[in-house]
């Protein structure tokens, strides 16, 4: 390739020398996506064989962009196809229009929310957002947030700003505490937690996992105890962690319940809605988050029921001043006013992508009318997918579904099947193999299940009897289930 070719197409031009190249090259990439995502059902929601690595090695010279497009491709091809309604293992989906328009935008103007500076306009629009979000959990007039890339960073400056509140650990760490310090949260709480205590010193073992009962809610009576049992043998508790949409089987926790005892023992309580936090949109279901008002803190995840690209989360504070007294860190290299704060200066991160642009312009062409809709309708289609599967012979759900998550297995009443774990791998395999029908495989209550999650906004009656379908097909053909029959 010539120098001259290179220099046409690396950039665009800021005098338009190169549009039209430009944007005849972004058309077929265009093409390409919309071709796959348009038809995303005739694609299985994975890959089943990849291959052809070398092509990814990195070179000494460059390539012509129509090799690039191959490799694009390629990689198209071989992506998680999260379009196709039968992707009913994680929590992921096809994302908004107007999300993807936002990323396009985003990544073409190139801000950094680092500084009012860096991103101007973006700056207020976050601003404007998280407070607005924050309001919209009636969190107070004191309320505020930011915007973070994941839930994990989220849940991590959460319990930072908790231990440097509560520990007064901001400047002089962790030295010099007479009293080990103790967070407690659900045993079946997301793993960034554990991640959280690592990173800031605190220790996995600091964590305390509380029981649950049958529907994967944290025991309040076991949480009371625990706390009780760590401040008799001298620790020194300072954080409960509430659950809103566990992992596994979104469950909520009674964050009613739970705010009572973060009051009575006078600990931060963060409630972890990454996934249950889009609820607040629902007119009909938003009564399950009763409680999360009197959280000091609230993690939410947008790229997940709200379906917003990756990445986007929002950290949330009952009282926003707690970013500047607890966490502010100044940059020496922007200008700003005497009484001003750079968002760069109280987020874990310092570079940000604009994940706000996005989320705005779905909200707007959306509306939270819209939003309620789309939640409402996964919560129609899981129980209406749980009916079914249980009008099946041997299936068993782990617990009653609160959300749109529903975990499933089969339970051959043969005594002879002894690896009924390994009947349920099998099970899924067949499924995704045979119909393209993939299912995430979890362990709950040390059995492993199949779980469904129903976030897809085009699923459908029709995709509930291709299920059951492909269930009875299995059962049918496999000679270890050959005794178990299914209901006409």
């Amino acid at each position: 390739m010539k120098k001259k070719n290179i220099q046409k197409m690396a950039f665009i031009d800021p005098y338009g020398k190169n549009v039209k190249e430009i944007k005849n090259f972004i058309h077929k990439v265009v093409d390409e996506l919309l071709n796959r995502v348009s038809n995303a059902e005739k694609f299985p929601p994975l890959p089943k064989k990849m291959k052809n690595f070398g092509k990814f090695n990195l070179n000494d010279l460059p390539i012509s962009e129509s090799k690039i497009l191959k490799q694009i491709r390629f990689i198209i091809d071989n992506s998680m196809n999260a379009s196709n309604p039968y992707y009913l293992g994680h929590m992921d989906s096809l994302p908004t229009t107007m999300s993807i328009i936002g990323d396009i935008i985003c990544s073409t103007i190139n801000n950094n929310m680092l500084s009012k500076e860096t991103a101007p306009i973006l700056t207020e629009i976050e601003e404007k957002v998280t407070t607005n979000l924050a309001n919209k959990f009636n969190l107070g007039q004191d309320s505020g947030g930011i915007m973070l890339s994941g839930g994990s960073l989220s849940n991590i400056q959460a319990i930072a700003l908790a231990r440097n509140r509560i520990l007064g650990s901001f400047e002089k760490g962790l030295i010099g505490l007479k009293r080990k310090p103790y967070i407690f949260t659900s045993e079946e709480s997301h793993t960034s937690i554990q991640k959280a205590a690592m990173v800031l010193g605190l220790g996995t073992n600091s964590v305390v996992p509380i029981q649950t009962n049958k529907d994967g809610k944290i025991k309040i009576s076991n949480l009371d105890k625990s706390i009780r049992q760590k401040i008799n043998d001298n620790g020194f508790p300072f954080c409960i962690i509430a659950t809103a949409g566990t992992t596994v089987t979104g469950s909520i926790d009674n964050l009613d319940e739970v705010s009572k005892v973060a009051n009575k023992y006078k600990l931060w309580m963060h409630t972890d809605a990454v996934y249950g936090g889009a609820l607040i949109f629902s007119n009909k279901y938003k009564n399950k988050l009763n409680g999360i008002e009197n959280s000091d803190s609230i993690s939410f995840n947008p790229q997940k029921w709200l379906h917003i690209t990756k990445t986007c989360s929002v950290l949330l504070l009952k009282n926003k001043k707690y970013f500047y007294s607890d966490f502010f860190t100044p940059l020496p290299y922007v200008i700003k006013n005497k009484e001003e704060y750079h968002r760069g200066e109280i987020t874990l991160q310092g570079t940000r992508y604009p994940d706000v642009l996005k989320l705005w312009l779905s909200l707007q062409h959306l509306g939270n009318f819209s939003y309620s809709e789309i939640i409402e309708n996964s919560f129609k289609y899981t129980n209406l997918l749980k009916k079914k599967l249980l009008q099946i012979n041997n299936i068993k759900i782990a617990c009653e579904p609160q959300m749109n998550i529903l975990c499933f297995r089969l339970e051959p009443k043969n005594k002879d099947l002894d690896d009924k774990d390994l009947i349920n791998l099998n099970f899924q395999k067949f499924l995704f193999n045979k119909h393209n029908i993939f299912f995430s495989v979890v362990k709950y209550n040390n059995v492993k299940w199949l779980r469904a999650v129903l976030l897809n906004p085009f699923f459908n009656l029709k995709h509930i009897k291709k299920i059951c379908i492909a269930i009875s097909e299995f059962t049918k053909e496999n000679k270890i289930l050959k005794s178990i029959k299914f209901n006409d």
